[in-house]
Formats: C-alpha cells, structure tokens, sequence
C-alpha cells in the first residue's frame, strides 16, 4: 500500500503539468495534462462505442498514454526545435514542423526511450501485474501495436486539436493549422475522418468536401465541449477553504479514475464499468457547477463560512437526506440535459452509472463513492502539507465515517502514517 500510495502522490502532480504546445504559443494557465486526459479519456469513451475494439484495454490506453510526464514534463515532438523568442515562437508555430524523415524517426525513437525511462521510474514499484498493464497499456497506445493503440493515438490527436480550438478559437486559425495538418496525415480511421470533417463544420461553419452529415457525431462532439468546461472549473470544496490554485473538477475525475483502475483490479469488478462511473460521477457539475452537501446553507459572509468549514459540518439525519435528495434531482436534470442529443443507449448508461454511483445501490457505486472519499482526503492532505493554514482534519472525519471497505481503510491508515510520521 506505501507503494501505491506513492505512486498516487506522482500521478497527482499532473494536475499541475501544463500542457505545452499552448503555453508556447502565450497561452495563460492552459489545461493540464491531467485535464486534458480527461476529456481525451472521455472522447475515447464515447467514439469506442462505435467502434468493434475492447473497450476496456482502449480506455487504459488512454489513460496510461501521458503517465510518464509525471517526471518527463509535456514534451512535444519538435522539442529543441523552435526560436526561444516568444513572437518568433509563435510565428513559427503557425505551420506544422515538417523534418526530414531519418531525423523524424531518430527523435521518436529518442524520445520513447526517454519517456519508457520515465514511466518506469514511475511503476517500478508497484506490484508486478499492475506494472505490467500500465506498461503494456502505455506500449500499445506509443507504437500503435494494437487496434486499441492506435484508435486512442487518433482519439488523442483529435482532443488535442479540439482543446487548440477551445482555447485560441477560430480567430487565431493559423495557430491551429499545425493540429489540422498533423490530424489530416496521422487519421486513417473512416469514423474518426468524419469527425474531423464533423469538427470542421461545426467551427468553420464550411462544408468539407465530401461532407455529409451525421447528427450522432454532431451530438458527440457537442458533448465533449460542453464537459470540457470542466477543465476550468475549481472544485468548491477548496476554494470555499481559500486554496490557491485548487484542482479542477475535470483534474479530479482523472485522479478517481486512476484510483479505480489501482484499486478495482484487486476488488475484481469489471474495469471497463469501473472507469465509465469514475469518468461519469461528476459529469453534471457542467450544468450545476461544483456542489457540495452544504454549500447552499452555509453563511454568505465569506469569513463566518471559513471559520465554520475548519471544522466538519455536522446536520442532522433528517437534514442531510433533504439536501440529498434536492441534490440529486438538480444532478439527475443537469445529466439528463447534458446527454440529451447523444444516442439513447449511451445516455441511458451515462445516468445509469451516475446513479448508482451517486444512490450506492451497486458494488461499483458503493466501492467508487467511498474511493471518491480517499482521493478527496489525499488532495487535501497534499494541501496541507503546501500550506500550513490548511487543516485537513474534516476530511479525516469524512474518510472515517463513510468508509468500511478493507482496502480503502488500509489507505487510510497509510495515508496516515506517510503525512503525519510523528
């Protein structure tokens, strides 16, 4: 368990990570590398389905794909290659870095090595089996040796250049054009030429040439902009407790699903359910905002609430199964209005899942809410130990209180001995 919980600790530190490609081009506070697995995850989640490939071993793809720079930082490709002055930086950004191709393959291979160093330092202490399919997992998506491997490469590509048009738009066009002409020769997938025909009329507003018009896609990509709010939405919980620079409600969901992927394979559940609840758990939060079960009684006057919030806000049964339940519908509304346009089958297993998460009516709900739990109490202790003004106490209560789960319980006690050694 030490080791597992180490290895927690690092992942975190994605959440931190920006992604380089933006902030080369001066974008302020770009997404993380933790966010944008987010919703890369998601995208995969979603295209997956239409596509005949194990689900399962694509989302771990996926998810292991930027493990590695937890230690190797956001490296691109064209690493080395570009003018250290920010203006000629960006001018040169305006068109994809074309290199002959014996120097193309020396840098990949360069670069595999140096990221596969990486990744092991990473999961070299972790139990054989675990280490042995995050490596592989990770091998599969870096040479593409796989039909998962390869889709999630493209998936990635996609998000990437989704993410380039969320953050710099259409105006700065130019600045996306390496992302379109990197997209256009690496996509060789029919489902995902659509899509990228799909992206380009819905922020073009032009036809691409042999368009033709799927709504089911349509509805796909308008849902992965919508939850890509989340990547710019600090979760409540901290920032009523005055931290600063908190995660993002999107930077949190990928550390849930880190942690069910660590701990699920052990409870022996079936992982591509576990990861599908992880990554829907808080999917409403793009409607709602980021909620808490008592943030809407609590004092208005921001000092008054912080000194109630140094301690764990206790209510009475009766009171809490009331916020519950408001909670809920305003939750069940939002997820409904979310996945509204998507096709009914996966809209019903997007609620599904949430609900038995949020209701605990299943083994999955019940393990991953009181998961959701140590992830939070992790945060907050790594907030702690940032900022002495910061006590994670409450949430020690919480953790307590709610949990029952053996595993869950030996990480506590862990997380107890590693933050508090005295």
């Amino acid at each position: 368990m030490k080791e597992i919980l180490n290895f927690l600790i690092e992942v975190n530190k994605l959440k931190e990570i920006p992604r380089t490609g933006l902030l080369w081009l001066g974008v302020k506070n770009p997404s993380t590398v933790a966010e944008h697995t987010f919703q890369a995850t998601l995208a995969v989640w979603l295209l997956g389905e239409k596509r005949n490939i194990n689900l399962e071993r694509t989302l771990k793809a996926i998810l292991s794909h930027d493990l590695c720079e937890v230690y190797g930082g956001d490296a691109t490709p064209f690493w080395g290659l570009l003018p250290e002055k920010e203006e000629e930086r960006k001018e040169f950004l305006k068109k994809w870095i074309r290199i002959p191709l014996k120097e193309k393959e020396e840098r990949r291979k360069k670069r595999f090595e140096a990221e596969k160093t990486c990744l092991f330092k990473l999961i070299s202490p972790l139990r054989p089996e675990l280490k042995k399919e995050i490596f592989s997992s990770w091998v599969k998506y870096e040479k593409g040796v796989s039909p998962e491997g390869r889709f999630c490469k493209q998936v990635d590509q996609i998000a990437g250049m989704i993410e380039a048009l969320e953050t710099l738009g259409i105006k700065k066009r130019g600045w996306v054009t390496p992302w379109w002409e990197e997209s256009e020769e690496l996509i060789d997938d029919l489902l995902l030429q659509r899509f990228l025909k799909t992206i380009q009329k819905k922020f073009y507003n032009q036809k691409p040439k042999n368009y033709k018009r799927d709504k089911d896609l349509e509805s796909t990509l308008d849902f992965i902009l919508e939850i890509g709010k989340l990547k710019k939405m600090s979760r409540l919980y901290w920032t009523m407790r005055r931290v600063k620079v908190p995660e993002t409600v999107a930077g949190h969901i990928f550390t849930l699903t880190i942690m069910a992927w660590v701990f699920g394979k052990e409870k022996k559940f079936k992982m591509e359910k576990l990861f599908k609840m992880a990554l829907a758990h808080e999917l409403s939060a793009s409607y709602t905002g980021d909620t808490t079960p008592y943030d809407k009684i609590l004092p208005t006057n921001r000092k008054d609430r912080h000194q109630i919030l140094q301690k764990m806000v206790r209510l009475p049964q009766r009171e809490k199964r009331k916020i519950f339940l408001k909670d809920y519908r305003e939750e069940k509304r939002a997820l409904e209005k979310l996945t509204s346009k998507l096709r009914p089958a996966l809209r019903k297993e997007i609620i599904q899942l949430w609900n038995e998460y949020r209701t605990r009516s299943s083994p999955e709900g019940c393990f991953l809410s009181q998961l959701n739990v140590a992830a939070v109490l992790l945060q907050g202790l790594l907030y702690e130990k940032r900022d002495k003004n910061f006590s994670a106490a409450p949430l020690w209560e919480w953790a307590f209180e709610v949990s029952d789960d053996p595993k869950i319980l030996k990480l506590l006690e862990e997380m107890k001995n590693k933050f508090y050694p005295d």
